[in-house]
């Protein structure tokens, strides 16, 4: 009689045992199947994440005192020249760095300012510490309240700049914080150029082509000086989230008032500056240093690749350089796909090892029951490898019944699970989907949320079921080896003895 036909027979006659192996070998196809069709489908999604936010690599030139960085020398104009004496990136040579693999464009700050505008803005704290002076004070009769108040009425008319050479890879914009919705962005080579918020726009009822003038002023005094900046608005911009305001959020961090221009508003501004307070007039770089830049690159598994890249070039000296990621906005949209990947692989894992722990267990006992029919098929001439296989085949015809079953009711499982654990994580997230924050120089940094919503999709794929398959034959291979290993070893007449 053959093996398949020996365990055919047991698996029959044993009806009470064979059911019990198939509950367990059930339960966990049932759990596998649903366990590993969530994290794919966890999975999937984390891959279309990755493929649509912008991610990157930081390089900033680290603290060290300017005059390590650059020496000033006289031009035949008479005027300070200030050039850089380190191996640092110079402008030239981005160009180098953006034929990498993987690379697709670049940020380098440019510099923020807050300067005057004259424009109706969205209030901040300068007008409402205006308005209670008004209301203490409505005869402007304390002379001591009159810088303060020239003050304030300089601050409640004034924009946080930012210039940028190409403003689509501001990380306003290259994270989908601020959005274009009229014109175009900044762009290389642009002079006198600028890019206003919607409300910008309507609360002073500017379009494209209207000019923004800008003014340097005193801080303390509110003396506004010298000859203004003008810009032609290219383009007007909508915020995609509501930024949390408090009394004491300054009209120039409000994102409502920002203003985006271009870089030749940075010498303008220094000129001006330094004309202003008699400083000597630095005259325009021949070519730009860069102290901090961020290069885009396309996929986040990429970002090790590309840095082993940077640092290959020649073109400067790395070891005056920070390198760090610019993958905050990937992280925090991947994470509530991470947490279910990581769930969902821990339940498979605990699976896959329960299981294999309680089979090993049971069928170590039922075997060691099973002394005198080993002891009777070894003497009657059958090989050790021919009862091996028997109980191999009797949990493989089990397990093959349990799959099937199980591959019935995963559909229904996978979706309840599933559903049931991105409601629990997306209550959780963040609906608005973006956080700006304000550091202590009045600088805004957005960052990307974890996302309130996810569209995940939990189909049971050919590859799903062909792992569950096989996994569960492999625990079933792998727990008859480790309950057979010791009652094969011993002889007819020993086994016999077993009863």
């Amino acid at each position: 009689m053959g093996a398949a036909k020996r365990a055919y027979l047991y698996i029959t006659r044993k009806k009470a045992r064979s059911i019990l192996l198939f509950v367990i070998l059930f339960v966990m196809g049932l759990f596998l199947l649903a366990g590993l069709s969530i994290r794919a489908g966890a999975k999937q999604a984390a891959d279309e994440v990755r493929r649509t936010i912008t991610t990157g690599i930081v390089m900033e030139l680290m603290p060290m005192d300017g005059s390590k960085v650059y020496e000033l020398s006289f031009n035949e104009e008479e005027e300070i020249v200030r050039s850089v004496k380190i191996p640092i990136l110079s402008e030239s040579q981005i160009e180098q760095l953006l034929k990498i693999e993987g690379v697709e464009g670049y940020f380098t700050e440019m510099g923020y300012g807050t300067l005057y505008t004259g424009l109706d803005i969205h209030p901040g704290y300068f007008t409402l510490s205006l308005q209670e002076m008004e209301k203490e004070d409505p005869e402007g009769l304390y002379t001591d309240l009159e810088e303060i108040r020239a003050a304030d009425e300089s601050r409640m008319h004034s924009s946080g700049v930012y210039a940028v050479e190409d403003g689509r890879w501001h990380p306003f914009f290259a994270n989908g914080a601020l959005e274009l919705t009229e014109g175009r962005n900044i762009e290389l080579g642009d002079r006198g150029k600028a890019v206003i918020s919607e409300e910008l726009a309507a609360r002073n009822g500017l379009q494209i082509g209207d000019t923004v003038e800008f003014y340097n002023f005193d801080f303390i005094s509110g003396e506004r000086y010298g000859v203004p900046f003008e810009s032609e608005i290219i383009g007007i911009f909508q915020i995609n989230f509501e930024q949390d305001l408090s009394n004491w959020t300054a009209e120039d961090s409000i994102l409502a008032n920002v203003i985006f221009s271009d870089p030749s508003i940075n010498y303008w501004e220094q000129v001006e500056y330094n004309s202003h307070y008699g400083r000597g007039i630095l005259a325009p770089e021949s070519e730009r240093a860069i102290t901090n830049l961020t290069l885009f690159v396309e996929d986040p598994e990429m970002l090790d690749s590309v840095q082993e890249q940077i640092t290959s070039l020649s073109i400067a000296d790395w070891s005056y350089y920070n390198f760090k990621r610019y993958d905050g906005d990937y992280k925090a949209a991947a994470k509530p796909l991470r947490t279910i990947l990581t769930l969902s692989t821990i339940l498979v894992i605990i699976i896959f090892t329960g299981t294999f722990l309680i089979l090993s267990l049971i069928l170590t006992m039922w075997i060691r029951s099973r002394k005198r029919e080993v002891g009777i098929l070894i003497s009657i001439g059958t090989k050790k490898k021919g009862i091996l296989s028997q109980f191999i085949l009797e949990c493989f015809f089990v397990a093959l019944a349990a799959f099937l079953l199980a591959g019935l009711l995963a559909v229904p499982l996978t979706n309840a699970v599933g559903r049931s654990v991105q409601k629990k994580i997306e209550a959780s997230t963040s609906v608005e989907g973006y956080e700006a924050a304000v550091d202590y120089q009045g600088n805004i940094t957005i960052n990307k949320l974890p996302s309130g919503q996810m569209n995940l999709e939990y189909a049971l794929r050919p590859v799903t079921m062909l792992s569950v398959l096989l996994a569960m034959l492999l625990v079933s291979i792998a727990s008859v080896a480790a309950a057979s290993r010791q009652i094969l070893k011993q002889k007819p007449r020993e086994a016999l003895k077993g009863g």
